[in-house]
């Protein structure tokens, strides 16, 4: 199986991940070519996912957190005397959260975000402006 890629040029060799150049004198092209001609569809080009941000600011992750509903667990969290006091400082003063802190990931986890939910925390903070 093939799948297009971004450039009509070039067409992507599912079984090991070939790109093949659209080249009639090229061995694998000539391949595709038959493979076309057997009546075959190429898979359709997918766009590669938008990378998640790293880092956000307080007001990015407060206001994502909000938006997210998880503001108020988030806060109780941080309120409570249990809580690992560096994170709680953490909580407090700092400027920018990082995806892959220890903080960032004690708090998902606290939580039950999955990191698929976290990332999407942070996407949407990186979207948002004061």
């Amino acid at each position: 199986m093939y799948r297009l890629t971004d450039s009509p040029s070039i067409i992507v060799r599912l079984a090991d991940g070939a790109h093949i150049p659209a080249d009639p004198d090229n061995t694998d092209y000539q391949e595709y070519q038959r493979w076309l001609d057997a009546g075959n569809e190429p898979e359709p080009y997918q766009p590669p996912p938008e990378p998640v941000p790293q880092s956000v600011t307080r007001f990015q992750a407060r206001a994502a957190l909000h938006l997210a509903g998880l503001l108020p667990q988030v806060e109780a969290l941080m309120g409570d005397p249990a809580t690992d006091p560096l994170a709680r400082i953490a909580w407090q003063d700092a400027q920018e959260f990082r995806r892959s802190s220890p903080t960032v990931l004690a708090m998902a986890q606290a939580l039950g975000l999955s990191e698929q939910q976290l990332d999407q925390l942070f996407t949407t903070a990186a979207s948002l402006e004061a």
